[in-house]
């Protein structure tokens, strides 16, 4: 084929792109961060893989760098296809050009911090963090930009000391920021206490045992300790009527796998069947996961607007656990707006569950409205929910999604943990760290050796700024987002 059909063909289906990347979306809508998500995902409903190889072929653009200003993208290749083959061409300006989308970006992103490191660190903060002299301000000095506050743990009277102890660790030179999480509705595992101890009961696990559980607050059924092999609370009401027989079951981040076998009421019977010659403990106060069952539950619990009031005194971020549906945003905002800190506290949805994956243009839609706002991939719970095979993938189509929506975001769980606890990273925790590069913040954990893991994570993350700044990406047909 010679050079100019070649070119021909190209601006045509340029033109095919430009046309279905638009279709459907209304050009006035005011948000030009909410347009451009649509045109991504429109684009994202196609195989334009090929097409981006024969762009590159000809020295244009394949936007696989182009998920934040689609539009303008796509004009430009199409005004250089139409000087070369001296065809007219008139286009519309973008809404929305490159520089200015950068600029929202980094604007957005200051919800972290205003440093000009563009990879910000946070760390949560420990119960014991008092053991460790000056332990916010050595962090500080090493690069952490925020600290992170776990209500799940301690109580509003320790909360409020580490928010104390954080702004004292500010500085002239760096303002510190400090992000709340709410607890959240995390279903756990409630063991009876052994009158022997006083103590939670723990229980050996192997392969084919039969594990009833029950609705905390309940009794299990009659001589339910002699027919099972463990009898075990839930925190989540009216268990049996949300799943289904052979839904999957996770105990314990994933360590315990069991599949539901019989429903009996709200009660439910299920089969272990993960493989440990040894057995696996099972636990008070763990986290379960039901991956297959479509459970509603809304993310502000009756805990989280408790707390809020105290919270509200000294949070710059509210990160929302397991936020699943838009409503989610709104009921933190509603609660935000009654307590008269609407628009002055940053909004964080923790996407961790695959409800949350597939309403994540809803999501953030609602986040984009409110402003202020960002999103944390949760990969502890997300892993299990979504299953681990498919995590690599989908972190990557959350990041590039949120990319397009010009929301920043932080990448969370198990960065780093080997260096956290024992001080000796492995190859596949600095591998991750060079992924954890494309997002705008990176969260690490409690551990030991904190001050020697941020030493070693701002070095990585600044020679990766000299390398890149985004991976390319090949618009195949998005499979959650269709």
């Amino acid at each position: 084929m010679m050079k100019k059909d070649i070119l021909s063909e190209l601006f045509d289906n340029l033109l095919d792109l430009k046309e279905k990347m638009s279709s459907g979306v209304d050009k006035n809508m005011p948000n030009v961060s909410l347009l451009n998500m649509k045109y991504y995902l429109n684009v994202r409903k196609h195989d334009f893989s090929h097409l981006q190889d024969d762009l590159t072929k000809v020295g244009l653009s394949s936007f696989g760098r182009s998920q934040a200003h689609m539009e303008a993208s796509i004009n430009v290749a199409l005004e250089m296809l139409s000087h070369a083959l001296k065809k007219e061409l008139h286009l519309p300006k973008a809404l929305l050009s490159y520089e200015e989308s950068h600029a929202i970006m980094d604007k957005n992103s200051e919800i972290f911090s205003t440093s000009e490191d563009k990879t910000k660190i946070m760390i949560t903060v420990p119960s014991n963090y008092a053991d460790e002299k000056e332990w916010f301000k050595n962090l500080s000095q090493e690069g952490v930009h925020l600290f992170r506050i776990n209500t799940a743990h301690d109580n509003p009277s320790a909360w409020k000391e580490m928010s104390g102890e954080i702004k004292n660790a500010c500085s002239d030179e760096k303002e510190l920021k400090i992000y709340v999480d709410l607890a959240g509705p995390k279903i756990r595992t409630s063991l009876k206490k052994s009158k022997k101890s006083d103590k939670p009961k723990k229980y050996k696990l192997f392969c084919g045992d039969s594990v009833l559980i029950h609705p905390d607050g309940q009794p299990p059924l009659k001589k339910a300790a002699k027919q099972y092999d463990a009898v075990v609370g839930c925190t989540l009401e009216h268990l049996g009527g949300l799943v289904k027989v052979g839904d999957k079951v996770f105990v314990d981040d994933g360590k315990i796998e069991m599949v539901i076998d019989e429903i009996l009421g709200d009660d439910i019977v299920c089969k272990v069947v993960s493989r440990n010659e040894k057995g696996i403990s099972l636990k008070d106060e763990k986290g379960i996961n039901f991956p297959n069952s479509d459970i509603a539950v809304r993310a502000i619990c009756d805990h989280d607007k408790e707390v809020l009031p105290h919270i509200c005194e000294y949070a710059d971020i509210i990160g929302i656990s397991f936020a699943q549906t838009s409503e989610d945003i709104h009921d933190l905002i509603d609660e935000l707006d009654r307590l008269g800190k609407k628009g002055k506290i940053a909004i964080v949805a923790k996407i961790e569950t695959q409800k949350g994956v597939e309403n994540l243009p809803e999501i953030l839609e609602a986040l984009i409205e409110y402003g202020h706002s960002g999103i944390m991939i949760a990969r502890g719970d997300l892993a299990i929910e979504i299953g681990f095979e498919n995590l690599a993938y989908m972190q990557e189509e959350i990041l590039d999604l949120c990319t397009a929506a010009h929301m920043p975001v932080i990448l969370a769980t198990q960065v780093l943990e080997s260096k956290m606890k024992t001080n000796i990273p492995s190859r596949a925790e600095i591998s991750d760290v060079v992924f954890a590069h494309k997002a705008e913040c990176v969260m690490l954990n409690k551990g030991d050796y904190a001050l020697e893991t941020i030493k070693i994570l701002t070095t990585i993350l600044k020679q990766m700024d000299l390398v890149f700044r985004k991976n390319k990406l090949l618009y195949n047909p998005s499979f959650q987002w269709k």
